[in-house]
């Protein structure tokens, strides 16, 4: 990771959730499929117990469904030709009708469209949610293929998916009344920007949500980096939202974390998930990204794996792309999946990269070989002495963690990295849950909570000489700015008004109630200029009269999974679920903690 670097809308849950895709500008639509009584002879229901018939609905001739009653989802599998699904992915998009009677107790409120290859064994393709555009009546279901679903053999086979639920706090609820499925429709797209407005009316209904929303809507919106900025062919995550931007092997650790995620929330199906995810590890342990000794470049291309910008083999990133590995392995526990998740943490020579002194080296270059700088102090690289400690095959001894340098910040009375950035912080707790437990030295999750209100109070402590700063909004951290990318934090001389919308966020299961204030500030007081495409941009600064359109893997990666710890400690529960991390932790000493400080007492008094 090294920061210090060169450089669809209303949706499927029950609160209003954006998935910003491009705008587009529609042509004519051409009606692919009005439903009759043929038709009915190909339906299968998907083993949901659905049942259908044409109708009159509203009157309109359409295909009713009626739900089996038992099953969370209400499914529809029809049949399709190659030279079909070659028709849509030349058009771009499917506009469907959808009946939704307004007199029914329970409506679906969320509309999935999948893929699969059944040409020979089947296969799945894709698939992707839809926008609807009412709740009730006769409402247009607009899917865009966009990266989903990309090319066809027209000669092949393919069967098509539609889901129909209700999802309402997480849960699905499963429909027991009749609605109806008019034409489907193909739509040619010409590529746009979204305008302001656009993003503007998002922001703006954001923050009519209640927390739990909130939290649950930049969840989402967040999530779709992820999945949609992953290289088809690799899996590959790119580094940042620009379209001609690098692979990096963090953001890609990050984006294997995020599929559990999107699987459990019920944005992806479980079958695509899985295949993205092996699709990633088989990327990695076959040889498909350019490394050694089991460590990788830190910046790829995200076609061919090719080591870019002449980059090092990094530890710290290649420690955040095994611990995103071992959340998705977990969750996928017992499959190849796993397998290939186990693989790339043994691959890792944790020793080959370890000083005299037992720490971990940086990074190692062809060109420089071995880095000085090793992970010596007080930083993210937790996670990545967690990782190579418990390693099952090339493990370091637990003796360099007492040696670690940690710098006490007396008057905080909390363990820092002079500069303070606040991902430091953040990165190795988005995997560990530390909650209730301290080594010799610290509570690091007392020590974080306490790093997020410095952080605050220090944007407060300087609100009269930097706007960006007022208001409530803060969050200084490495990111963005208006020179260029920097490792910004809440220090005399290393801060000039900008805030990264992450370092607040991710604040959430330490600070609650200041994360979500600074995320309301912040969309209050800049709308559209800090709410985009992939929810809240890498950075502002309304001294510099500058902001940022890009949203930067790690940065998504760090909002993404402390929200959803926050949200039910998902991502913990997985990680932490690894004996090779349990082992590593007791290693270093940790036992559980009841105090309320951020440094040991006995620490903080030597």
């Amino acid at each position: 990771m090294y920061r210090m670097r060169v450089p669809f809308i209303l949706s499927v849950v029950c609160f209003v959730l954006f998935t910003v895709a491009p705008l587009a500008a529609q042509s004519e639509a051409v009606v692919w499929k009005s439903w009759s009584e043929d038709d009915l002879k190909a339906l299968g229901d998907d083993h949901t117990g659905s049942t259908f018939a044409i109708s009159t609905l509203d009157g309109v001739t359409a295909l009713q469904i009626t739900p089996g009653g038992s099953s969370e989802e209400t499914k529809l599998a029809y049949p399709l030709k190659g030279s079909d699904l070659q028709t849509w992915v030349d058009n771009g998009q499917i506009e469907m009708d959808v009946y939704l009677p307004p007199e029914n107790a329970l409506n679906p409120n969320a509309f999935f469209l999948g893929v699969a290859d059944v040409t020979g064994q089947w296969e799945w393709v894709g698939g992707l949610f839809g926008s609807s555009s009412g709740t009730s009546g006769w409402v247009t279901v607009r899917y865009s293929l966009g990266s989903v679903i990309q090319q066809a053999n027209a000669d092949g086979d393919y069967m098509l998916y539609l889901s129909f639920f209700n999802q309402s706090g997480g849960s699905k609820n499963p429909l027991t009344e009749s609605f109806g499925l008019g034409a489907v429709r193909l739509l040619s797209t010409v590529t746009d920007t979204p305008d302001e407005a656009s993003y503007q009316s998002e922001a703006e209904h954001l923050l009519t949500l209640n927390d739990a929303d909130l939290v649950a809507a930049i969840a989402r919106e967040t999530f779709d980096y992820f999945w949609m900025e992953a290289n088809p062919q690799t899996g590959l995550v790119k580094d940042r939202s620009t379209p001609d931007s690098v692979a990096s092997i963090a953001a890609t650790g990050f984006g294997l974390a995020a599929i559990p995620i999107g699987v459990e929330r019920g944005w992806i199906r479980h079958i695509e998930g899985y295949q993205r995810a092996r699709r990633i590890l088989q990327t990695f342990v076959n040889g498909g990204v350019q490394g050694s000794h089991g460590f990788f470049f830190h910046f790829i291309d995200p076609a061919s794996g090719e080591r870019v910008w002449n980059s090092e083999l990094s530890s710290i990133d290649t420690a955040l792309l095994v611990a995103g590995a071992l959340v998705v392995g977990q969750y996928f526990a017992g499959t190849e999946v796993q397998t290939l998740a186990d693989q790339l943490y043994s691959n890792v020579e944790w020793d080959w990269m370890r000083t005299k002194d037992g720490f971990i080296r940086m990074g190692w270059t062809p060109e420089g070989g071995m880095f000085d700088a090793a992970w010596d102090h007080f930083d993210e690289s937790m996670i990545l002495y967690a990782l190579a400690i418990g390693s099952p095959t090339h493990a370091t001894a637990a003796g360099a963690w007492d040696l670690w340098e940690r710098t006490l910040y007396r008057k905080g009375g909390y363990i820092y990295l002079p500069g303070e950035p606040l991902f430091v912080y953040q990165y190795p707790l988005a995997f560990l849950d530390l909650h209730g437990r301290e080594d010799a030295y610290a509570n690091y999750w007392n020590n974080t909570a306490l790093a997020c209100q410095r952080n605050l109070q220090f944007a407060l402590d300087h609100s009269a000489q930097f706007t960006t700063y007022q208001n409530g909004v803060w969050g200084l951290s490495a990111s963005d700015g208006p020179t260029g990318y920097k490792a910004y934090g809440a220090a005399e001389s290393n801060h000039d008004g900008t805030v990264a919308p992450y370092a607040a966020a991710a604040c959430l299961p330490f600070t609650p109630e200041i994360a979500l204030s600074g995320i309301r500030a912040m969309l209050t007081e800049y709308g559209s200029r800090v709410w985009r495409e992939y929810g809240l941009v890498s950075a502002i600064n309304a001294d510099r009269d500058w902001y940022s359109h890009d949203h930067i893997g790690i940065d998504q990666g760090d909002i993404l999974l402390m929200l959803t710890n926050a949200q039910d400690g998902l991502v913990w529960k997985l990680f932490m679920a690894n004996p090779s991390i349990q082992a590593a932790l007791d290693a270093m000493g940790f036992v559980e903690s009841t105090g309320d400080y951020a440094v040991a007492p006995t620490y903080l008094g030597g």
